[in-house]
Parts: C-alpha cells; sequence; structure tokens
C-alpha cells in the first residue's frame, strides 16, 4: 500500500519585520502609555483556568504569531519567534488596559485575564488590529468549549481551527502587498480637542451601554442610515454641545473630527491576522452653522462614501508605506528613526481627531459557540493625549457601546446615551465603578 505523501509545511519565521502600521507604536511607547486595547468574551458559565489554559496552547499552536517578542534592532524594531512558550492566566482587573511590562509579562505582547464566565485579551497594538485580534479571541474560545464539551466548533469567520498549521498568510504584512506608487499626503487640519480634569494616573473609566441591536437598527432605518452612522452622528453632535460651551474661541473654531477605523480586508484579498487597517476622520465645522441629526448624518454619508473607496483609502495607505521606504529613513539608526515618529506622532497623530469610534460590527457565532455566549466587549485604552474613545460591537441580538476616559467627567457619554433614549433605544448602563439603567 503506498503511503500518501506528507504535506510539507512552511516553517514558523524566526522572526518577522514590523508590519507597516505597527511601527509607530513601539517608539511612542512608554513606561506610562501604551497603545493597549481589549476584547473581552463572556461566557454562561465560569471558566476552568487549567482547561483555558489548554486551549490557549492550542490557540498559540496554530497562531503561533502571538507569542513573538518585540526586540530592537539597528534598524527598525522586529518580532522574535518564542514559539512553545505559553503566557500566565491573570485575574481580572477593574481598571483595564495599563502598559504590558513586556519583561515581567514573559516578552508576550498581550495579556489573558479572567473573571468569571470572562475571557479578556488585552494587546499591544504593534501586534495585530482588531481583525487579527478577535481572530485570536474567539479561536480560543471556540478551542476552549470543545475541551469543555467535547463539540468542535465549525471554522468560521474570526473562528480558526485550531487542528490547522499555521499559515503564511497569518504573518503577511498586507501594506506593501497591495500598496501603489500614487500617494496622498498625510497632513489634515488640527481638530478640537477635548479637554476635563484629568483622572489619577492609571485610572481608566470604563462605561457600556447595552442596547438592543434591533431597536439600534430600527433608529437607523428611520434616518436611513446604518447603525454605525447614527453612531457616529450622534456622537459628533454630542462633541458640538460639548464645543458650543468651551471657553476658548480659538479651540472652538476647529473641525470636530471623528476617527473611525476602517478593516482593509473588506477591499483586499487579504488574511493577515496583523495590522491591516486605515482609518476616515470624519468632520464636522461648527462656525459653519447648526446641525440637525439628520444634517450631520447626511455629512457623514456622503464624507464615507468619498473617503471609503479603494482608490482613496490606497492613497492613503501608499502615503505611509513610501515613506517607511524612503532611502534616509531607512539608513538611519532606530534611536534617530524612533526621535522622528515621536515627532510624527505629536503632530500628526491624535492631534488630527477629537475622539475615535471603533465598531467591530455584528459578529456571527456558529450555533455551538453562540449558546455559551452572553456578550463580546470592546474596549480602547486610553489615549497618549486625547481623553475619550469609543469601542462597539454586536452579538447575539446586543450591541455594547464602550466609552473609555482619562478625565472625570463624563459628559460625552451621558449624551450619547441620552440621545440614543430619545430615538426610542432601551440602554442599560455599567461602569467600572457603578450600576445602573
Amino acid at each position: 500500500m503506498v503511503k500518501p505523501a506528507r504535506v510539507k509545511t512552511r516553517p514558523i519565521p524566526a522572526w518577522v519585520k514590523l508590519d507597516n502600521a505597527a511601527k509607530i507604536y513601539p517608539s511612542t511607547a512608554s513606561n506610562s502609555w501604551m497603545a493597549i486595547y481589549r476584547l473581552s468574551v463572556t461566557l454562561d458559565e465560569e471558566i476552568s483556568r487549567p482547561m483555558l489554559r489548554l486551549a490557549l496552547q492550542a490557540t498559540l499552536k496554530r497562531i503561533p504569531l502571538f507569542s513573538y517578542r518585540l526586540k530592537r534592532g539597528l534598524f527598525w524594531f522586529f518580532m522574535e519567534s518564542q514559539s512553545g512558550k505559553v503566557p500566565k492566566i491573570q485575574e481580572d482587573v477593574v481598571n483595564p488596559c495599563v502598559p504590558i511590562n513586556l519583561r515581567q509579562n514573559d516578552h508576550f505582547m498581550f495579556r489573558i485575564r479572567v473573571h468569571g464566565g470572562r475571557i479578556a485579551l488585552e494587546l499591544f497594538h504593534a501586534m495585530a488590529d482588531g481583525t487579527g485580534a478577535m481572530t485570536f479571541l474567539l479561536t480560543l474560545a471556540a478551542e476552549y468549549l470543545r475541551l469543555r464539551y467535547g463539540r468542535r466548533i465549525l471554522p468560521a469567520p474570526f473562528i480558526l481551527d485550531c487542528r490547522d498549521d499555521p499559515q503564511p498568510q497569518d504573518w503577511e504584512d498586507s501594506f506593501p502587498k497591495y500598496a501603489r506608487m500614487s500617494a496622498r499626503g498625510r497632513s489634515e487640519e488640527p481638530a478640537y480637542p477635548l479637554r476635563g480634569t484629568r483622572e489619577g494616573k492609571d485610572f481608566l473609566h470604563v462605561t457600556t451601554g447595552i442596547i438592543p441591536t434591533a431597536q439600534l437598527a430600527l433608529a437607523a432605518k428611520r434616518h436611513d442610515t446604518t447603525i454605525n452612522t447614527l453612531l457616529a452622528a450622534i456622537i459628533l453632535r454630542a462633541l458640538l454641545n460639548i464645543s458650543a460651551k468651551d471657553r476658548s474661541p480659538r479651540r472652538a473654531k476647529r473641525p470636530i473630527k471623528l476617527s473611525m477605523p476602517v478593516n482593509l480586508r473588506k477591499y483586499y484579498p487579504s488574511k493577515t491576522l496583523r495590522n491591516f487597517s486605515s482609518y476616515i476622520n470624519a468632520p464636522i465645522y461648527p462656525q459653519y452653522g447648526t446641525y440637525t441629526l439628520d444634517d450631520i448624518i447626511t455629512l457623514v454619508k456622503h464624507y464615507a462614501g468619498y473617503e471609503l473607496t479603494e482608490q482613496m483609502l490606497n492613497a492613503r495607505f501608499s502615503g505611509n508605506v513610501r515613506a517607511e521606504q524612503s532611502k534616509l529613513l531607512r539608513a538611519a539608526p532606530l534611536f534617530l528613526k524612533s526621535a522622528v515618529l515621536k515627532l510624527v506622532y505629536l503632530l500628526q497623530g491624535e492631534r488630527y481627531f477629537t475622539t475615535v469610534l471603533s465598531n467591530l460590527g455584528l459578529i456571527k457565532l456558529p450555533e455551538q459557540m453562540a449558546q455559551h455566549v452572553t456578550r463580546i466587549d470592546v474596549i480602547i485604552g486610553g489615549g497618549k493625549h486625547n481623553p475619550i474613545s469609543c469601542g462597539c460591537v454586536s452579538v447575539n441580538g446586543k450591541t455594547f457601546l464602550t466609552f473609555t476616559r482619562t478625565i472625570i467627567e463624563p459628559t460625552l457619554e451621558q449624551l450619547v446615551f441620552t440621545a440614543l433614549v430619545k430615538e426610542g433605544v432601551h440602554v442599560t448602563i455599567e461602569s467600572n465603578r457603578r450600576t445602573e439603567s
């Protein structure tokens, strides 16, 4: 009997370059701030830590990219494999998204935290974007449920089969692959900056509105728009109300801009688990007059319709790729590159938007998994300069809209949730300080 030929798999790279979007994050990180975000999935029963550790081992075997460590080279930071290592599972905390001490965390750029039925993934943005992180988290949860109940969860969007070998596409840097020669300039008009009373060191206020997705969809339909555009318009109108009370005429005249990340995998056949996202900064100009909610919806629709074309998005990220490939920049030692990147982030990073709405959209889970999942949450860590961010995700008939802030005043989320209630949408509010409805 002739044995079938063994399929050769490509070896896991010993090291990989940081992707184009990731290069700025190590240079801007410090002991007091890192670009950290958090995704969590909550199951209908308490998590068994020994079983979760087994699931984590299997998930890292399928997605070894997440076990890579950050290393400093002569010219660039890069990631080095530490295959076979598994991070410790930690108890969850009230105050999420504090900087990761990579040395104390066995050099992993993520941590897994557990409380009750909740599995939380906190991740340094240099590793992956929301799509890559959600794939890792839901693959981990699916493998845990397989071990717990002996039933394999079928592969689906965001869920990989841990029996499969790692794929080269997992660690592809898709930016240079799809970039073209033509590029857009990266400069923009500075945005209106939110101000407030800074909270104590390392404390991040987290406020989540739990919303019936059907009610939210009905409200969006009444305005002839999508859920994401409705939420964006409500946030922009709330920011207009805040800026109208600003005592600084110079600040109040700046455009209010809402930054919305864009998953580039919707435009290109990329299956990378690293960063492959861009963004648009939707503006409203207060000095041009007054705006109704429908006015803002129209503006956001048309702005997004123009900016969210493949050509415009490509021209934006192609500019970043061309800058990275500059002979002068490539020849500069890392300490000079880091100084330049810090300056670029200061001048062009958070100054170009007022706040961010990162919506991962509707997560459709296989039935065998959906029956055990009670919620999924997205938490954006505190900005280096901007004090408020917003994350959103929908699953199993509920939408979870989460505001994070590093200032004491809860004005923005109060205005947004009040506006949603006026639209006929019921909102249950939770926070890391209180629970109310």
